[in-house]
């Protein structure tokens, strides 16, 4: 109830920002201008989304494989089907259903807890690229505004090494399910506790960290392709902390995530006088190719009878 509310004044305050704004023709005349001046920067932006999904597969595949054995190909479909199943349902429930629809009815419970690790592993590469944004921030900021970064800094650096012990600690047990006779069938009680030794546990971390360092290389390309001449570092602390916030803030669905996303990026980039209704494209075209985009192909990868 709480992200709802926050994703309703969210919303509520980009559409006031934006109201007054006139996108004109010759705004998307100069943007195709500059894509067409820097082709091969957003070719590469582009072909990235496929190393981005690589790492997000493969990190399933060895997850998937702790419990059934399964080949890449079925690892992508469960992917796929969880992007294209949380597409309108709140708070990843989808995408935790749809990865486990292909196991065997003792494993879905095991599974969906095997998704939840992935998403921590994800959630702390964000926190720990977003703690370092902010620290650069305050580092490079003038005196009013490190005052104001001073306790986000405080608080997210305490946040990264707590969350880095929770990755290596984490277990989850299903087994108060047992009381539900529903829940029975679907639990196999050898593997109700996520058993990962640390190696495994680093292995997932470390893909989510290169993922994570994908879309920053991704967002830059785009920027550029684009047209945005700004710092790498200034974009780099723009990315990330728009990553971060969409995190903590978590949009309800795939449409919610875009909400987010634009309102953070327009706040933080027109403080550097990058015009507002190109950030508001921008910002569009990288959701669409790097999120709506797989859920598009999901609808059209049908696993195998």
């Amino acid at each position: 109830m709480l992200k709802f509310l926050l994703l309703v004044a969210v919303l509520i305050f980009l559409f006031w920002q934006i109201s007054d704004l006139k996108i004109e023709k010759a705004l998307f005349s100069a943007l195709l201008n500059s894509l067409r001046s820097n082709l091969v920067y957003f070719l590469g932006a582009v072909a990235f989304l496929f190393l981005n999904y690589f790492f997000e597969v493969f990190k399933w595949f060895l997850l998937a494989n702790h419990l059934e054995a399964k080949n890449f190909r079925e690892s992508t479909i469960d992917v796929l089907k969880g992007l294209r199943i949380g597409l309108l349902t709140p708070l990843m429930i989808g995408d935790f259903l749809g990865r486990s629809l292909s196991f065997k009815k003792e494993n879905k419970t095991a599974a969906m807890g095997s998704n939840l690790f992935n998403s921590i592993c994800q959630t702390y590469s964000t926190l720990f690229f977003g703690f370092l944004s902010i620290l650069l921030w305050w580092l490079i900021s003038d005196n009013k505004l490190k005052d104001l970064l001073f306790i986000p800094v405080l608080i997210f650096g305490i946040s990264t090494v707590l969350g880095l012990f929770f990755v290596f600690k984490f277990r989850i047990s299903w087994s108060f399910l047992w009381k539900l006779n529903f829940f029975k069938p679907y639990i196999n009680s050898s593997k109700t506790i996520l058993g990962f030794d640390n190696k495994f546990r680093m292995t997932i971390l470390l893909l989510s960290l290169a993922r994570t360092m994908v879309f920053n290389i991704q967002f830059l390309l785009f920027y550029i392709s684009f047209g945005i001449q700004l710092p790498f570092l200034i974009i780099f602390i723009g990315v990330n902390l728009t990553l971060l916030i969409k995190t903590i803030g978590g949009g309800l669905n795939v449409f919610g995530d875009l909400t987010i996303r634009e309102f953070v990026s327009i706040n933080f980039f027109r403080m550097y006088q990058v015009d507002i209704k190109i950030i508001l494209v921008v910002t569009f075209v990288v959701w669409f190719i790097n999120i709506f985009l797989p859920v598009l192909i999901g609808f059209f990868i049908k696993p195998k009878i």
